[in-house]
């Protein structure tokens, strides 16, 4: 009897704290995707954004859209761990993300990876939300040139 309730305890409590999967409409956009050279942001902040918590094969995925443009932020794990990830194309580890920036111009679409960056993760419990800080790196190959861009964001979800 002892052991099939702390089975049942251990299984609630992993269940706690993973993440729900949905959308949210978020009022302002949290998303700042800055040019380096101008400063012009991308997202508008005014607008609101879906934000969208699922899992690919097991695997979590966030994401923010808004008017076409998207940023996806794709986990190796099943759920969060507090603490600090890195933002690497091509990466396989637990403690590494894959981050991309897409958007669509009429029936054409781009998909940009972001280059490096930090994402540090929190989980507040008395409001009972996880809160994600990225700043990344974004760098934009056309022809011969190079534009560089800074993506900054404060997330918060359940």
């Amino acid at each position: 009897m002892r052991i099939s309730f702390i089975i049942l305890a251990i299984f609630f409590y992993g269940n706690l704290y993973a993440q729900e999967e949905k959308d949210s409409t978020i009022r302002r956009c949290p998303i700042y995707l800055i040019d380096t050279v101008t400063n012009n942001n991308f997202f508008v902040e005014a607008r609101p954004a879906i934000l969208k918590v699922y899992r690919i094969r097991g695997k979590l995925t966030v994401a923010v859209d808004q008017s076409g443009q998207l940023v996806s932020f794709y986990f190796h794990d099943k759920r969060l761990k507090e603490g600090k990830y890195v933002i690497s194309p091509g990466s396989r580890g637990s403690r590494e993300v894959e981050a991309i920036y897409s958007f669509r111009v009429g029936e054409q679409a781009s998909f940009i990876t972001i280059s490096s960056g930090t994402i540090m993760v929190s989980y507040d419990k008395e409001k009972e939300l996880w809160l994600m800080k990225v700043d990344g790196l974004v760098a934009n190959l056309v022809e011969r040139s190079v534009t560089y861009y800074k993506l900054k964001a404060d997330l918060y979800f359940k």
